[in-house]
């Protein structure tokens, strides 16, 4: 008697029971219902006299129809003398080949292997930065991918007004197709043939200047404001006092854990892996710093790995833009990163140590013979330079507010 084949209502309406069955479509096709209810399509055929049996995957992923294709495809392999059994593992390895090659994979890749060699913060843009603009192609096998496929995505970041991170994607972009030669054996870089397109061009620069000098007043008064009127959290005000007190770049700044703060000895000490220079840094606290950091310390410690600025972000501490909107929220349109020119502009006029400014400021010494020779930390004189530097920027709030008192009374 000749098997009845399913329909997709009976293969629906299939419940579980008390014990495993099977429901046959004819030509070795069926479907096991588990007690638990889940429901597999299952090819079952003879080669070599004996009987075998492979999933072709799971009800509803594999439809009626679908399953009943595959089933075919089997069977005009058993009329060839094939093994269906071996044909699916030969189809496993190269989804696991193709898996293993796409974009998301290469890109995961390049990061480990490079990410030795890279401070905190470059990590993190550059991650960032392929999350946010590339991440519709991580699922592509990168061979398959072509300048058609980047332009979109880069494109639509580029008009959406992030012009240099979209250039700056299109750029670590190329980068990892640079590696993926190396590794995989393709042949070409797309991101490489947009280098000069006409929708990514480099728009004119308009750098936010440094905050200057007679705004420092303003922008203490700003972060010291308490009730409704304060527009920031308290973390984010303490991180942009610590930058104008300590000189660090933000990102060795916001990544930094408890474990790195001595408060009685009063010094802030930075492992080389989160410095830009990959060398130690170590930072004289001026009384100010620590005030402010006994303020955190309620809020933020739970052990010394715990991160000073912890943050809901996939990193874990404070985001990337964080410091230069908080500014732009006070009506301050710099750049965090300008403090440092703040700091520079200030301490020289004030004729400090040119070596110990640099130094403060982990800059690399350009003359190669004098940096070869000079290793001393200028730790005194920058301990003593850094407290005048935050009386300084404390008085300029006080003159702020003077000013503003006399012009009220006149």
């Amino acid at each position: 008697m000749a098997e009845k084949q399913l329909t997709d209502t009976r293969v629906k309406n299939a419940k579980a029971k008390g014990k495993l069955y099977y429901l046959t479509d004819g030509g070795g096709l069926r479907l096991r219902v588990r007690t638990t209810g889940v429901k597999t399509w299952l090819f079952r055929f003879r080669i070599g006299g004996a009987e075998n049996t492979v999933s072709l995957g799971p009800y509803p992923d594999i439809s009626l129809a679908g399953a009943r294709k595959k089933a075919a495809e089997y069977r005009g392999l058993l009329l060839v003398g094939k093994s269906p059994a071996r044909q699916k593992k030969k189809e496993k390895q190269q989804r696991a080949a193709i898996e293993l090659d796409t974009f998301g994979a290469v890109r995961r890749e390049w990061i480990k292997v490079n990410q030795s060699t890279w401070s905190q913060s470059h990590l993190e843009r550059n991650t960032g930065l392929l999350r946010r603009v590339l991440s519709e192609l991580e699922n592509i096998p990168i061979a398959e991918l072509t300048d058609r496929d980047l332009l979109p995505a880069l494109r639509a970041y580029y008009e959406n007004g992030a012009k240099e991170s979209a250039r700056r994607a299109r750029q670590i972009a190329s980068q990892i197709f640079v590696f993926a030669r190396e590794t995989r054996g393709i042949k070409t870089n797309p991101a490489l043939l947009l280098a000069d397109s006409p929708y990514l061009k480099k728009p004119q620069v308009t750098n936010f200047s440094a905050l200057p000098k007679k705004q420092v007043g303003d922008l203490m008064a700003a972060l010291r404001r308490e009730g409704k009127t304060q527009k920031l959290d308290i973390k984010t005000r303490c991180a942009l006092l610590l930058l104008l007190y300590t000189g660090l770049r933000d990102g060795s700044l916001r990544g930094a854990s408890w474990g790195e703060i001595d408060l009685k000895d009063k010094i802030w000490n930075i492992p080389s892996e989160r410095m830009k220079r990959r060398r130690p840094h170590a930072v004289p606290l001026p009384t100010q710093a620590v005030d402010i950091l006994n303020t955190l310390h309620d809020h933020t410690f739970s052990s010394d790995a715990s991160y000073i600025f912890a943050s809901n972000t996939k990193t874990g501490f404070m985001a990337e833009n964080t410091l230069r909107l908080g500014l732009h929220r006070l009506g301050f349109k710099v750049t965090a990163h300008g403090m440092r020119s703040l700091i520079t502009d200030v301490l020289n006029e004030e004729e400090f140590s040119r070596d110990a400014i640099e130094r403060q400021l982990d800059h690399v010494e350009r003359n190669n013979v004098r940096s070869a020779y000079l290793r001393t930390d200028f730790m005194n004189k920058r301990r003593e330079m850094m407290q005048w530097f935050a009386n300084w920027s404390d008085e300029q709030e006080r003159a702020m507010a003077c000013v503003s008192s006399m012009q009220v009374k006149s």
